[in-house]
């Protein structure tokens, strides 16, 4: 055979054999965390459709005099929502109650209960954050988790200048070096989630969901 025809049925060949193999398949990413707002409570300080109220006049609440002393809710995106103390109370996101000297507050993402309770005044007009934290979150591996109000945690023996920021599920907590803690760099989040005892290695988990508060209309 004569050599130049040799090569080009080599070259066919080795031509032929590229196209018949599989293109590479990409691996599909994670879907971005997904963000809900809860709109638990109505402007008039109303349970919303859906939600039910529940009293509790065991302790006072101090939400501010005026707009001056007022303290907007990190959770929440509407105005008119306010942090209350003692952090004790977990009331991080309080609506002037539909009666002078209550407020409708509201723990959970994951319950339709709207807790009133007494508070030392009026609450006070106040302005949402430009970017507010979630009052809670779902992890990649079913793990819930409440934002911080208050308190003393322990330290983190892998880390000894971070502090926790959201208590979960199993006695576990998010830790952060800075503001939150939650990495919102790519479209599915991220946090470092270690014991609350603070004694065990860090490991890096997937947020699902961010759940904020909101005023609900009518």
């Amino acid at each position: 055979m004569h050599p130049r025809l040799l090569i080009i049925l080599s070259l066919v060949a080795l031509l032929s054999g590229c196209a018949s193999s599989p293109a590479p398949t990409a691996t599909p990413s994670a879907p971005a965390t997904e963000r809900v707002v809860v709109r638990p409570v109505t402007a008039g300080g109303l349970p919303a459709a859906g939600f039910t109220a529940t009293d509790d006049t065991t302790v006072t609440l101090d939400c501010g005099t005026t707009a001056l002393d007022a303290r907007p809710s990190p959770v929440a995106v509407d105005d008119n929502i306010l942090i209350c103390s003692p952090s004790s109370a977990f009331t991080v996101a309080c609506w002037p109650g539909p009666t002078p000297g209550f407020a409708a507050c509201y723990r959970d993402p994951w319950s339709t209960e709207v807790v009133r309770l007494p508070t030392t005044a009026e609450l006070p007009a106040s302005v949402a954050f430009a970017e507010a934290r979630p009052l809670g979150l779902l992890l990649g591996d079913g793990e819930r988790c409440l934002i911080r109000s208050g308190g003393v945690w322990n330290d983190l023996d892998q880390h000894p200048g971070w502090y926790g920021t959201y208590s979960c599920s199993d006695d576990r907590a998010l830790w952060a070096g800075s503001g939150d803690g939650i990495d919102r760099t790519a479209p599915r989040w991220t946090v470092n989630i270690a014991p609350i005892s603070g004694t065990e290695p860090v490991r890096t988990q997937e947020v699902v969901t961010a759940y904020y508060v909101g005023t609900a209309g009518g």
